[in-house]
């Protein structure tokens, strides 16, 4: 499945207890359509308040609904914060997150000095002019494979090893739009990444800070995690 979510209505993509989840909502949804329990696979597991254009997710079923079929049930269900994109049979071996070859996101900064209100979950509000060229300088000094643990919080055991194919910022009149692509993100890789980048813009600090904060291995050497509003998966790649 291809899925699209506003993720402001969310506790995240992962079910939680007693919290409003992507992942709870759509296996509730999908329960009342095959009357069994279903369980799904997702290509990334996004944080409480980020957003989706391009989500992917799985599941195995014995139903003989069709895909199309599971788009029009689905979507006739579902809260209107979620929609199904489209609905297709894989292979049995394919895994949305180990089958994926890199993931695309995108963040939305805001540098109006007024933000209209139905903006605020949607974009990141700086409140002032972002020099976006100098916030590509630090865009590529993290491309590449690289140790990301000076920019992630990580689980037990996990791997710090991410390697970035792209990451580039434009702006669109009021609107600054990043972008990153990479082949796999730590948990709030990205977050700490745009939260960095904006305060050593701030600073006017000098590009190879980037690169020594790399070197730390040490989340503390970095700047504040990003707020969620404004971040996007926007595509899945296989």
């Amino acid at each position: 499945m291809e899925i699209a979510y506003d993720g402001s209505y969310f506790s995240g993509w992962q079910i939680q207890p007693a919290a409003a989840t992507v992942q709870g909502v759509m296996e509730d949804c999908l329960g009342r359509i095959t009357k069994t329990k279903t369980a799904l696979r997702v290509a990334g597991r996004t944080d409480a308040g980020v957003h989706a254009i391009g989500q992917v997710a799985s599941f195995k079923t014995v139903s003989g609904m069709t895909g199309k079929q599971f788009k029009a049930a689905l979507n006739s269900i579902l809260p209107e914060s979620i929609r199904i994109i489209d609905v297709y049979e894989v292979p049995p071996e394919f895994h949305p997150r180990y089958s994926a070859k890199k993931r695309w996101y995108r963040y939305i900064i805001s540098t109006a000095p007024v933000l209209m209100p139905f903006f605020f979950h949607y974009v990141l509000w700086e409140n002032r002019h972002v020099d976006e060229s100098l916030v590509n300088e630090y865009c590529r000094r993290i491309v590449g494979l690289h140790d990301f643990r000076s920019f992630a919080t990580l689980g037990p055991g996990e791997v710090p090893y991410r390697e970035v194919y792209e990451c580039e910022c434009k702006r669109k009149n009021e609107f600054v739009l990043c972008d990153i692509t990479a082949n796999a993100f730590l948990r709030k890789m990205i977050r700490a990444l745009i939260g960095t980048f904006l305060e050593l813009e701030r600073k006017r600090t000098d590009p190879d800070q980037v690169t020594e904060i790399l070197k730390m291995h040490d989340r503390s050497t970095a700047g504040a995690t990003a707020s969620p509003a404004g971040l996007y998966l926007v595509k899945v790649f296989y």
